[in-house]
């Protein structure tokens, strides 16, 4: 991933270098930073980058804020801070957008809520492993570690802090010759992966955990979701899933704003299906990335274009 030459920082673009936090922070102590990650994507025909689902993000990101107390600006500031920093850097690529709300007293305590520091970045990123079209995908293991519980450190809320449960299943599966991971909840039920939902298909019928199953409640799984109830016709079911579903189902994915759309070839070296993308998985993949790029018309209101109102400024 390159670094682009400006950050925003409190609704103010500064070069890269000068987007600091300092290290007493709150944020910095006690993880206590509320965020999104959301995609932007390059469409040369168009001569457009379109940022994904905004609004949804933000909604997100107020319901997280909400669990944390952290306070939060309006969608539509922050909408803006986001389109003032991509023109600054004359961005004409695939970006990854973090916006981070986080606590920047450095004499705060865990409890403090105030004051808040912002951040913007949109960074340049291509595809991770396991997301070209041509690529095969990812083998996964079943971590050993559990899942975060709604009762203890709610993964509904995305904040920093619970990232660390998602950085040790990963970092185990990497050690253990895997690609990736997929967390259990404390009675042995499927969540997700390491910062990514996760559908199966079973005999037909495609599948994912509920919302009550200690998931993030994804953007791209909302997607995913709709697109293939829209344009496919097909129904996904939201039920609980079993670990030794993910053993016998004829194919899976997972899917987030960063990874997009990832095919699972395997879990705990068993083979799913005939070790390959399967139907259902290459047709979600093939569809979310004609929306995604502006070539679904039905979903323009899905896409929020950057560079429009320059064109629109030049025509005048």
């Amino acid at each position: 991933m390159s670094r682009p030459a400006y950050l925003s920082m409190d609704g103010t673009v500064v070069p890269y270098e000068d987007a600091t936090v300092h290290v007493l922070s709150t944020a910095f102590k006690y993880g206590i930073t509320v965020y999104e990650g959301l995609r932007a994507y390059w469409q040369p025909e168009d001569g457009e980058l379109y940022v994904f689902r905004v609004a949804e993000h933000f909604r997100r990101l107020a319901r997280s804020a909400a669990i944390a107390r952290v306070p939060v600006l309006p969608a539509v500031d922050v909408e803006r801070e986001i389109l003032d920093l991509i023109r600054a850097n004359e961005s004409k690529e695939d970006l990854h957008i973090r916006v981070l709300f986080f606590v920047a007293a450095d004499d705060g305590y865990p409890w403090s809520s105030e004051p808040t520091g912002r951040a913007v970045a949109a960074m340049p990123m291509g595809r991770f492993p396991g997301t070209d079209p041509g690529s095969d995908g990812v083998h996964v293991a079943i971590s050993h570690w559990q899942r975060l519980r709604d009762a203890s450190s709610p993964p509904r809320a995305k904040v920093a802090a619970n990232y660390f449960n998602s950085r040790l299943a990963y970092v185990r599966a990497r050690e253990d010759g895997y690609d990736d991971a997929v967390l259990l909840d404390g009675e042995g039920r499927v969540t997700e992966g390491p910062g990514y939902n996760i559908f199966l298909v079973r005999d037909g019928q495609i599948v994912t955990p509920p919302v009550t199953a200690g998931i993030l409640e994804g953007v791209t799984r909302d997607s995913v979701i709709r697109l293939l109830a829209d344009v496919h016709g097909t129904a996904v079911v939201e039920r609980p899933v079993d670990k030794t579903e993910l053993y016998i189902a004829d194919e899976a994915f997972f899917c987030g704003s960063a990874k997009e759309i990832v095919p699972i070839l395997s879990v705990d070296r068993t083979t799913l299906g005939e070790g390959q993308p399967g139907p259902v998985t290459r047709l979600v993949r093939e569809t979310y990335g004609d929306v995604v790029r502006g070539r679904s018309p039905r979903y323009a209101s899905w896409l929020t274009p950057v560079y429009a109102s320059d064109r629109l400024e030049t025509s005048v």
